[in-house]
């Protein structure tokens, strides 16, 4: 039920994949001639137990993508179809990691759609995405193309998008908006007549405000199965998509193909690890930052297990351009480092992490977490906005500036500066432990005195076991077997408010000095204070 539900939503995809191989040699090599790309699962942070997919990272740091989840957690499995819906999420990549998904605003993600597939202009002011109902008479959905405009931070009223495109009786859905000087170009995928069968991709060119009749890619791309989910990189003239019926070694397969309008270039295959022999779908590049995107799949996870009922966001990167390596390789030698290990290790402590105002997991009495300190921080850089907005509240002038750039300098060098320092610290615990030391640690809790003094106890443990928990998931789980054999020993110390400086404000109605300000942020705080390690 879920699978196909899901199918249905990313347009009506069948139950049954067929793969279509030209010859048995082609395939095989396709498999066994896999490239140098890094493939890794998004965090838990974005990820679900249900399905994530048409993921896209932007300049400033969102990340956008679309989440099929159900409106009710019971037994997922026999939940009626009506239980279900999909919405547009965003959320911010920090140096932590992904900060706690927000959907976007109802007017957009309405209720009485299933709201997916969505594309931005470059300025983002400019939306397009997909609105989709249950067909009365058939097992899928029925999509259509609407667009909203962003009017003083705020999205309008979306409007469905001209019956040229929205062809009754059709389904319109997966738009990619791509802009060229004069003109934009809409492609988009449908079932419409004069197709090659099964779902297309077609374009349309947007001028003076009006989208022109839509033109099908060709029979270059599109083929009697189905073509799907379009990205189309501009500056190197290249249109990605999924196939069902080009050389694929399983499912859908993500292919290339230079070109534009209707003039292609044989498609190719991208190969292993990006495509398997599940469905691969939804590629993205980031297009600040070369070589680097994302993709769906619902390929099982490494943890073990053969569910392919859902989709999973994976991040990847391209291998470095020769010329790159070669202005690596000609960096002078490095000398050889004769410090040692444990030496640079109690050269960064104490090691000094912070945290937003009780997190994580606010008004808990419990001492226990199961968020990792990257989610916390994450969340914490985010709201740096704010806390220059909260902090220079009432203040005029250079005063209020330089409560600005406090603010600033404090999430720079202190925040960011922090975590940075335990990327350092776990990579030399590594080296330690694989040295077959045994190592301890002694980390210290601390809270700000806004609170009582026993909830803050609770709180400072709580933070610890966000720490515990960043090192039980580093690296998979890399560290996980030196605890359970005794050679990482955690040391814990909550200390509460008893060292939070006297002239911190503990008011709630100072929220200003309480929660916002330069003091008050010093004492929410976790601490690496002790390292020891012996053979």
């Amino acid at each position: 039920m879920v699978f196909l539900f899901l199918l249905a939503t990313m347009s009506a995809f069948p139950q049954e994949l067929p793969i279509r191989i030209d010859t048995a040699k082609q395939i095989e090599y396709i498999k066994k001639d896999t490239l140098p790309i890094d493939i890794e699962r998004v965090t838990n942070e974005i990820n679900t137990k249900y399905s994530e997919y048409n993921a896209q990272l932007f300049a400033d740091s969102t990340f956008f993508f679309t989440s099929l989840r159900p409106e009710t957690y019971s037994d997922y499995e026999n939940l009626f179809d009506e239980f279900w819906s999909t919405q547009i999420f965003s959320s911010q990549l920090t140096i932590g990691g992904f900060s706690n998904p927000k959907a976007l605003p109802k007017i957009i993600n309405s209720q009485k759609y299933y709201n997916c597939n969505y594309t931005f202009n470059e300025e983002r002011t400019r939306l397009y995405y997909s609105r989709c109902v249950r067909d009365a008479n058939r097992l899928d959905l029925q999509c259509e193309l609407w667009g909203s405009e962003l009017s003083h931070g705020k999205w309008n009223k979306p409007k469905r998008l001209t019956r040229k495109i929205n062809l009754p009786g059709t389904t319109a859905t997966q738009p990619f908006l791509v802009e060229y000087d004069d003109c934009d170009l809409l492609f988009f995928v449908s079932n419409r007549p004069g197709g090659f069968g099964g779902l297309d991709i077609w374009y349309s060119i947007y001028k003076n405000s009006r989208f022109g009749d839509p033109i099908n890619v060709g029979s270059i791309i599109n083929t009697d199965g189905d073509e799907v989910t379009p990205f189309y990189d501009l500056n190197k003239g290249t249109l990605y998509f999924s196939s069902d019926r080009h050389l694929t070694i399983g499912g859908f397969d993500i292919f290339s193909s230079k070109g534009a309008f209707s003039d292609w270039q044989k498609p190719e295959n991208l190969g292993v690890p990006i495509n398997s022999s599940d469905n691969d779908i939804y590629f993205s590049l980031n297009r600040f930052e070369d070589g680097h995107g994302y993709f769906s799949s619902n390929r099982p996870q490494e943890s073990g297990g053969n569910d392919t009922c859902c989709y999973d966001i994976y991040k990847f990167t391209m291998p470095v351009r020769e010329e790159q390596k070669a202005d690596t390789t000609a960096q002078p030698q490095q000398t050889r480092d004769t410090v040692s290990t444990e030496k640079k290790i109690q050269d960064i402590l104490p090691l000094t992490l912070y945290f937003h105002n009780d997190e994580p997991n606010p008004k808990s009495w419990g001492d226990t977490t199961n968020i990792n300190y990257n989610s916390t921080l994450a969340n914490y850089i985010v709201l740096k906005e704010t806390y220059k907005t909260e902090y220079s509240k009432g203040l005029n002038g250079a005063a209020k500036e330089k409560a600005e750039a406090d603010i600033v300098n404090f999430f720079k060098d202190s925040v960011e500066y922090g975590f940075r320092k335990l990327e350092l610290f776990t990579n030399y615990l590594t080296d330690e432990l694989s040295q077959d030391k045994t190592v301890e640690i002694t980390i210290s809790g601390f809270a700000s005195p806004l609170h009582k003094a026993d909830y803050n106890m609770h709180l400072s443990s709580r933070r610890i076991a966000s720490f515990k928990n960043y090192i039980m998931e580093y690296q998979n789980g890399f560290f996980r077997k030196y605890i359970s054999e005794g050679r990482l020993i955690i040391h814990e110390k909550p200390q509460g408010q008893q060292l939070a400086k006297k002239y911190v404000s503990d008011n709630p109605n100072d929220r200003r000095n309480s929660v916002y300000s330069i003091a008050a942020s010093i004492e929410r705080k976790i601490q690496i204070t002790e390292y020891k390690s012996s053979k």
